[in-house]
């Protein structure tokens, strides 16, 4: 995710309610001003098909490189 920090994936998924799968956490981000060629959906859709209970799964999910870890 070298195209955006990963407080944007943050916003689009802000009221998102968990647990969620991957569908619901794509689509959810998709409603929420990501259109489908964003940095960010393309990151979610790279996500393993699961059920992720919070946003620190998510994050963990997204392959973050150690320097774009948020402080």
């Amino acid at each position: 995710m070298t195209e955006l920090a990963f407080t944007d994936v943050q916003e689009m998924l802000e009221d998102l309610d968990f647990p969620a799968d991957k569908d619901a956490i794509v689509a959810h981000a998709e409603r929420n001003g990501g259109s489908t060629d964003s940095a960010a959906v393309r990151a979610l859709r790279a996500m393993p098909p699961a059920t992720y209970r919070n946003i620190s799964e998510i994050r963990s999910s997204v392959g973050l490189a150690p320097d774009e870890m948020p402080d």
